[in-house]
């Protein structure tokens, strides 16, 4: 199954609570993540929660700071292609953000005008 590569937000629903990840690559199979903290450990189930997308797994490998999440159920193609228009999507607002920070740690921030 081809994967598609993605680095967004995501998180996990584990046996010991929700942790924020980032979601790294997903195929309709299965998916990469990396966490910080606590690592799960392989044959724990979790559910991967990405933009209203809830997909049951099982972790497969665990190693360092990733994990390999293998899908209970095949995704369908277009939720796999939809996640890809949203990372595509984030990366621009991202850049976005990180230019508007810029512009405004150079030139300060917004004066006020008095009204006479």
């Amino acid at each position: 199954m081809p994967r598609v590569r993605l680095y967004v937000p995501a998180q996990v629903e584990l046996l010991q609570g929700t942790a924020n990840c980032l979601l790294d690559d997903l195929s309709q199979t299965g998916a990469r993540v990396t966490m910080a903290g606590r690592m799960p450990t392989p044959g724990a189930n979790l559910v991967l929660r990405i933009q209203g997308l809830d997909a049951f797994g099982t972790v497969v490998w665990s190693q360092s700071a990733r994990f390999g999440i293998q899908f209970e159920d095949v995704l369908p193609l277009h939720d796999v292609v939809n996640l890809r228009h949203f990372a595509d999507a984030y990366v621009d607002h991202e850049a976005d953000l990180a230019r508007s920070n810029a512009r405004q740690f150079v030139q300060g921030p917004p004066r006020l005008q008095r009204q006479t």
